[in-house]
């Protein structure tokens, strides 16, 4: 089993809560021997109290989700009880196959389930609802659904980071960094306007709230177009300032663009 489908299943068993930077680059290095807090710690901007403590926090989670003990130096262990206990099969670090015999699954819902890549081979005779989970929203439609109701569902990954949902790495950088200078903001907030085609549903990346001023930042991707409609429709409720980032250096160097962001908003 390679690490990244230990990541995988770690964020199947913790209900789709996928694993944020630090948490994985701890995970990572757990998983592959490196078990000291310190070097890890010199891998990323934190203190090894710091990562100690997001570490404890991790392996609580995990030991709970997996039932049984959790630590640094048992990860493969663990995961490997786990792969023969519930007859997991793996492909391309996504959870595919799982036994499901005997269950109804006439309506049921299964919150962050993504079979859409398993062939007519997965075996879904053995087990109950309950016994999978992984990255993306779907419901079962045994009615419609090809093959014994295999889950239809979207590919969007949903990254979640404190019980917030993302819809790119990026955001969830944006969000720490935000987090980190103590400033109030609303992600993925949706907004209900007055457009030139009628009332619609507008949700601008950040809604952010500082020094008496609101503001939006908005994470560009190549294939992306700004919305300049919108833009002025949120300027005409006073939202003046909205500023584009590039969606590299929200990765790169969040801090930054948090920081430049907030001065915009400062003296705008």
């Amino acid at each position: 089993m390679t690490v990244d489908e230990a990541i995988a299943i770690a964020e199947t068993v913790l209900d789709g809560e996928g694993l944020n930077d630090v948490q994985e680059l701890i995970f990572r290095q757990c998983w592959e021997g490196r078990c000291s807090y310190e070097e890890i710690s010199q891998l990323s901007q934190y203190n090894d109290e710091y990562i100690k403590a997001l570490a404890a926090k991790l392996w609580k989670q995990l030991s709970e989700a997996f039932d049984e003990k959790v630590k640094k130096n048992n990860l493969r262990s663990v995961f490997k009880r786990y792969l023969r206990r519930h007859q997991v099969t793996l492909h391309r670090t996504q959870v595919i196959g799982v036994n499901l015999s005997g269950a109804n699954l006439s309506g049921a819902r299964i919150s962050f389930a993504n079979l859409s890549e398993s062939d007519s081979s997965t075996d879904l005779q053995g087990a109950t609802i309950s016994d999978y989970n992984t990255v993306s929203d779907g419901i079962i439609k045994p009615e419609n659904a090809h093959n014994q109701g295999i889950l239809s569902s979207t590919k969007e990954r949903i990254y979640h980071w404190n019980d917030l949902r993302f819809r790119c790495e990026e955001e969830v950088k944006i969000a720490e960094a935000l987090d980190r200078t103590n400033t109030l903001f609303f992600p993925n907030s949706k907004a209900r306007l007055t457009t030139p085609a009628g009332r619609q549903n507008q949700e601008p990346d950040f809604l952010i709230f500082h020094q008496g001023k609101w503001g939006i930042l908005e994470i560009w991707h190549p294939d992306t177009e700004k919305d300049e409609t919108r833009d002025r429709l949120f300027a005409s409720h006073g939202i003046s300032i909205i500023h584009y980032c590039d969606a590299n250096r929200c990765r790169e160097e969040p801090d930054r663009v948090v920081q430049e962001f907030l001065d915009i908003l400062t003296q705008g």
